[in-house]
């Protein structure tokens, strides 16, 4: 008691509690983050999934930063990583095929063959490295048809040296699926492309990354599954009914359902192992 009496009038007591409560090395799931050590010791322990998780520069009216997708990407990934509790997130890839994005200065495109061949080239040193299931993701339209043309062909490549390789779309597809219900549902403008769902999700990343004050009305939304039509401004549809609020939501809804997707890929895979026959 004599010892806790003097910390408490030295006012130290917590100070001293702070030495049991301090984050632990390996606290970062954002390899960018980590030394190749943390790495080594987080594979070890049992963080054997890692995210690959593919963002885009490109041009998004005048109101997003060029780094949109790889803002929400980060974001994701760390969130999704944290539910998870056994994955890091290697560094979001911040470049991917792009299409009408390209007639805008600052936009950077790859080519879907490019694109590929360094998603392949990623999973390959995070295999090396140790990680058991490697999860190819994307943020962007752009990435979802390549990366899941790549990720069976991967999964071939390497099942039989004890890793597997997924597509994981839940975050985009499934969720976006979602997003469009609710905002019709709720009466919102249509728009898509810096739109009112791309604005808030990136809104609720960071506000440094969107200018409201350059929000502006685009050209005509162009029918379910054609291509970007982003006109002079960049943008289709009315953003103007963003909000942090809305856009908070929505990347809670991606996190919840990537985290479900992912776990249910890694424990089919495993049940499917523990059936086969042994050789």
């Amino acid at each position: 008691m004599d010892i806790f009496l003097r910390l408490a009038t030295a006012g130290l007591i917590p100070l001293a509690m702070g030495i049991f409560t301090a984050p632990s090395p390996d606290s970062s799931v954002l390899m960018e983050e980590m030394t190749f050590t943390e790495v080594r010791d987080a594979i070890r322990r049992g963080k054997t999934t890692v995210l690959i998780f593919n963002g885009s520069t490109e041009a998004s009216g005048q109101h997003l930063a060029l780094g949109k997708h790889v803002y929400r990407a980060r974001y994701l990934g760390e969130r999704i990583a944290r539910e998870l509790g056994n994955a890091l997130v290697a560094p979001v890839m911040p470049f991917a095929p792009t299409t009408d994005e390209m007639r805008f200065p600052g936009t950077i495109n790859l080519s879907r063959g490019t694109f590929s061949r360094v998603n392949e080239e990623v999973a390959d040193s995070m295999m090396r490295a140790g990680f058991k299931y490697v999860i190819l993701m994307g943020d962007h339209g752009g990435n979802q048809a390549p990366l899941k043309a790549l990720a069976p062909k991967l999964d071939a490549k390497y099942r039989f040296q004890g890793v597997r390789v997924f597509y994981s779309s839940d975050a985009y597809l499934k969720s976006d699926r979602e997003i469009e219900a609710y905002l019709m549902e709720h009466g919102f403008p249509v728009s898509r492309h810096a739109g009112v769902a791309d604005t808030s999700e990136l809104w609720a990343v960071n506000a440094k990354y969107v200018r409201p004050d350059k929000i502006v009305v685009g050209g005509p939304v162009p029918s379910a599954g054609s291509p970007l039509a982003l006109g002079a401004a960049g943008v289709e549809g009315d953003p103007r009914k963003s909000s942090q609020r809305i856009g908070r939501m929505f990347m809670e809804w991606k996190v919840k359902n990537a985290v479900a997707e992912i776990r249910e890929l890694i424990q089919n895979s495993m049940a499917h192992r523990e059936s086969s026959p042994q050789r």
